[in-house]
């Protein structure tokens, strides 16, 4: 999906592109050799689209950003009184990991980014959790909660969003097994106000 600056097909293609080595070999390994084979150009005109490598990875990122704050609003939208606040993201969360190449690339650039972009990432990382506090935030008003009870909560929310993240970069074996605990206490506790 394209961000809402206008771009050409070409340039489109190469961002479309871009995504899959960038999460499977990351910053410093992705090649732009590499990436005009995928997509059929010269190295060449990769630079007519973008100033330098670190440019296209900046575009990647905020495409990933957009698109996964899109997801992840949607979910929230979808939340019915059969589901409890955040329960539709948890369980679509691999499913969407698996099927999304942005997903995969920005959590990974979130927790293994280049040295030399820790703060731009981490910058535009946390645009991602804002909205996620600001949707948990929002599914938690009908509980009434006090201000600090909704920082718990909404902290707690993040801290699942987060295992899950880990689990899936780096060990996606127990995945179903920490989903199914952590959303257990999680709703423990919710069902308790």
């Amino acid at each position: 999906m394209q961000s809402n600056k206008p771009r050409s097909s070409a340039k489109q293609r190469i961002i479309d592109a871009a995504f899959e080595p960038f999460f499977m070999h990351g910053y410093e390994a992705a090649s732009l050799s590499h990436l005009a084979n995928i997509v059929g150009i010269r190295k060449a005109t990769i630079y007519t689209h973008f100033a330098n490598k670190k440019a296209l990875f900046l575009e990647l990122l905020q495409d990933a950003l957009e698109l996964e704050c899109a997801f992840l609003r949607n979910c929230f939208a979808t939340a019915s009184d059969l589901s409890g606040p955040g329960d539709i993201y948890c369980h679509a969360f691999k499913e969407r990991y698996d099927s999304a190449v942005t997903l995969r690339f920005l959590i990974r650039m979130a927790y293994a980014s280049p040295v030399h972009l820790t703060d731009t990432i981490a910058s535009i990382f946390n645009v991602y959790i804002d909205v996620l506090v600001e949707q948990m935030a929002l599914a938690l008003q009908p509980y009434n909660l006090s201000s600090e009870q909704l920082e718990i909560y909404t902290d707690a929310y993040v801290g699942v969003i987060d295992s899950l993240s880990v689990e899936l970069l780096y060990a996606e074996a127990l995945y179903e097994r920490r989903l199914k605990a952590m959303l257990m206490l999680y709703q423990n506790a919710i069902r308790q106000l």
